[in-house]
């Protein structure tokens, strides 16, 4: 079976081509194309973000990022799903799973979820192998963010994977409970959009 970041990158795409271009997603004010653009400039082209902001060479970036948003569609959905170049770091398997597993789940989601034909009772499920690379991710580092970001201490409890205790020692205690996916989504930002129980102090 592929690895969880080949996985995601996959189900990334396949979410991208079943919408138009100007589809929304649940990053806000980004259409589907925006969220296209973004991964295909991480992916080969991430100079282009810093690069943008620098003097005498920023006006190049700028004109290079307009260029790919004017790129066809479906275009820039086959370079999502082909991925980085030879050159890239990526292209190994236990980096892309570390920088890539989260990144691709949560805007597949972001995607899906924006929709309105979106069943909440039928989400997709990820594989066993992604969602204990989602759950590992979100022990290491995600959900100390996400309990940062709410000023509370949050134990984060999944069935099958266990419970993490992450925030201020002093600040009030919540429950978030789900699966590694929903609290990944959940920690992320995307907090009215994941399936999760929240037990607030």
């Amino acid at each position: 079976m592929a690895y969880p970041a080949h996985q995601e990158r996959r189900a990334l795409a396949e979410a991208l081509r079943a919408v138009p271009a100007n589809a929304p997603t649940l990053c806000e004010g980004w259409t589907a194309r925006d969220l296209a653009v973004h991964i295909v400039v991480r992916d080969s082209r991430p100079h282009l973000l810093a690069g943008q902001n620098l003097p005498i060479v920023g006006h190049r970036a700028r004109a290079a990022l307009e260029e790919l948003t004017r790129t066809d569609y479906q275009a820039l959905v086959d370079q999502v799903a082909a991925g980085p170049p030879p050159w890239s770091p990526t292209r190994l398997r236990p980096v892309a799973n570390t920088v890539n597993t989260v990144e691709f789940y949560v805007h597949a989601e972001d995607v899906l979820r924006a929709q309105q034909d979106f069943d909440p009772q039928h989400r997709r499920t990820p594989s066993p192998e992604v969602r204990a690379q989602l759950w590992r991710q979100g022990t290491q580092g995600l959900f100390l963010l996400g309990a940062r970001s709410q000023q509370q201490r949050i134990t984060y409890i999944s069935p099958d994977h266990g419970a993490v205790t992450r925030g201020n020692p002093r600040a009030p205690l919540s429950l978030v409970q789900g699966p590694p996916e929903e609290l990944v989504l959940w920690a992320f930002g995307r907090r009215s959009a994941a399936a999760v129980q929240v037990t607030a102090p």
